[in-house]
């Protein structure tokens, strides 16, 4: 499974409905797009964060999507907490949203701990969570560390 795949199945689905189109022009129709809150009103993916795993994703944003979880927690405290816990039996993808939508060129999965890639509309920040952060590290990377607990 690609990562448009994998995107599409746990999270993409649950926001637009996919037909017959290719899995990358769904995941941008996905990403791009206007989707209904639970209060009623639309809004793009436009703040905050999602964490898309098998079972149940996790958003930030209140969908009127029942199969995605919200979660209030800020971006730093689900990331956190996700990598603390997973056991990298299947793959994770993180997103950091803004106001411009996270083009598809910038979507990665993160499947090792060595490797975890935050995708956001400015790029990529990849980096290896067992590994303290150099001055050149990005800003998550650097608050993630600086929040985690040691093992």
């Amino acid at each position: 499974m690609n990562t448009f795949e994998f995107f599409n199945e746990h999270f993409g689905r649950h926001l637009v409905a996919i037909g017959h189109e290719s899995p990358h022009d769904a995941t941008a129709r996905a990403l791009s797009s206007n989707h209904r809150l639970a209060k009623g009103s639309e809004s793009r993916l436009s703040s905050g964060w999602a964490i898309v795993r098998p079972g149940t994703s996790s958003v930030q944003l209140k969908l009127a999507a029942a199969h995605l979880h919200f979660d209030e927690r800020t971006r730093v405290e689900a990331f956190l907490d996700e990598l603390a816990h997973w056991d990298e039996k299947s793959p994770r993808i993180f997103l950091m949203f803004d106001k411009a939508p996270v083009p598809i060129a910038h979507l990665f999965l993160t499947v090792d701990k060595r490797a975890v890639r935050i995708c956001s509309p400015a790029g990529v920040e990849t980096f290896n969570w067992n590994e303290a952060p150099s001055p050149e590290s990005g800003g998550i990377q650097k608050a993630l560390w600086k929040r985690r607990t040691p093992a």
